[in-house]
């Protein structure tokens, strides 16, 4: 063989080479994680939005309050404050219903002008 096809030879051999540090049995670092049994999420959760779900949010907390009476402050304009008293029934993303405890009227409120909110234990 001549010098010339010797190092052609040894130019295709390293391009084969194979690491020793690496081998096909290691594990991968998230191993563990592809190994847990598969938990089916809630349909209803999963489409949910997240400022219902995250408590991070005003609506996400006031849902956990649901049931209990609360007074609710809201300013309206510049200078007018308005406030309403009630049992908190629903949610929404940008609404809350309260049903007075005077009148027993359901009464849905903008989230957005909401500046307070008392709840009662």
């Amino acid at each position: 063989m001549s010098k010339k096809e010797n190092q052609v030879n040894e130019t295709k051999e390293m391009n084969y080479f194979v690491p020793q540090y690496f081998s096909p049995a290691m594990m991968c670092p998230y191993e563990y994680f592809r190994q847990q049994p598969f938990e089916p999420i809630d349909v209803a959760e999963a489409q949910m939005e997240p400022t219902l779900k995250d408590i991070g949010y005003t609506q996400a907390y006031l849902r956990t309050q649901i049931g209990k009476k609360v007074k609710i402050d809201f300013l309206i304009g510049t200078d007018l404050f308005i406030d309403k008293e009630g049992i908190l029934l629903e949610v929404g993303i940008s609404y809350v219903v309260i049903r007075e405890l005077s009148t027993n009227f359901k009464v849905m409120c903008d989230l957005y002008s909401i500046k307070f909110v008392s709840i009662y234990e």
